[in-house]
């Protein structure tokens, strides 16, 4: 932790959350992740053990606990109050990235499977059909890659290999462009619209296929500032 050896808020709020990767673990603390590998998912690039110690920081610091969950030797991290009063911290970096700092996307920063992950925890189990689905993802791009999710309203898994199952749905997506839609910077019928992403599958899934997601937490905040 850098010290500023200023008696100033700011600048000791800065000394606790302003080492690399400390406020995009607590943007994911904040969206419901709980647990460590989870974090880690969230969070492509970062080291094991860099994670373990911001994650120890930040509970020496009274921003997280660290539980053991009854009936089970599974470890979970809480944010306690102090942590919780950070989600207006991320809401005004939200605001002020989505209109200062977010232009278009570089190659690096698109990730998949990633993307996927995000995808996966913001479904809506109540608007599946009673039976399950398959859907693979055909990224374009400079690289091609191919992914799928396999949706049930118990349980939504990803897999990096075919699952075994028959595909009901096909999505062929620049990468680029499921991001932008992902974060609200255009609308999945503009990516349609734009042959940017294409569905091939039965008329009812096509329809329905949108509406089975949440999209990003700050969907509406980047389209309200992209829109001004």
């Amino acid at each position: 932790m850098t010290k500023y050896g200023q008696y100033c808020p700011i600048a000791r709020s800065v000394e606790i959350l302003g080492d690399r990767w400390t406020l995009l673990i607590i943007r994911d603390l904040l969206g419901g992740k709980h647990h460590f590998n989870e974090l880690e998912r969230g969070l492509p690039g970062i080291p094991r053990a860099l994670l373990a110690g911001r994650l120890r920081h930040l509970q020496r610091v009274g921003v997280l606990e660290r539980q053991v969950e009854a009936g089970s030797r599974k470890t979970r991290y809480e944010l306690t109050q102090a942590g919780q009063e950070l989600s207006q911290v991320i809401a005004a970096l939200t605001h002020w990235g989505a209109k200062w700092a977010f232009g278009e996307p570089d190659t690096s920063e698109l990730d998949p499977i990633l993307l996927l992950w995000w995808m996966r925890d913001r479904v809506y189990t109540e608007r599946l059909p009673r039976r399950r689905v398959v859907v693979e993802f055909a990224f374009q791009g400079p690289r091609r890659y191919t992914y799928w999710l396999v949706l049930q309203p118990a349980d939504v898994s990803i897999c990096l290999k075919h699952p075994g199952f028959d595909v009901d749905v096909l999505v062929r997506a620049d990468l680029a462009a499921l991001y932008k839609v992902w974060l609200g910077r255009m609308t999945f019928a503009e990516a349609v619209r734009d042959r940017q992403v294409e569905l091939d599958t039965v008329p009812s899934l096509a329809r329905n296929f949108p509406r089975w997601f949440a999209w990003s937490p700050i969907a509406e905040t980047v389209r309200a500032e992209t829109n001004h």
